[in-house]
């Protein structure tokens, strides 16, 4: 949970600074989001089909899904927290 929930607070960290007015929206939120869960279900699905003594879990999927929701829910709070914002 807690890597995915890094993950997405990156990935908002990038869109938001790409674009020229810098403000957090609820579209750049939720791509972050799909994007990490994207990524988590691209993992598991290889942990289950290509990597040896290594299996795809729903639970696991489950928690990193949690942990980009939670990521993109406490982003706009944190980044306000934020000391350098270039």
């Amino acid at each position: 949970m807690g890597v995915y929930f890094f993950c997405s607070m990156f990935i908002c960290y990038g869109i938001i600074h790409q674009k020229q007015h810098k403000k957090i929206t609820i579209k750049n939120l939720l791509i972050s989001c799909f994007c990490a869960v994207l990524y988590g279900g691209f993992m598991e699905m290889m942990q289950h089909y290509i990597f040896i003594n290594r299996s795809g879990n729903w639970y696991d999927f489950l928690a990193n899904t949690i942990g980009a929701i939670i990521g993109v829910i406490c982003f706009p709070y944190l980044y306000k927290m934020m000391p350098l914002k270039r």
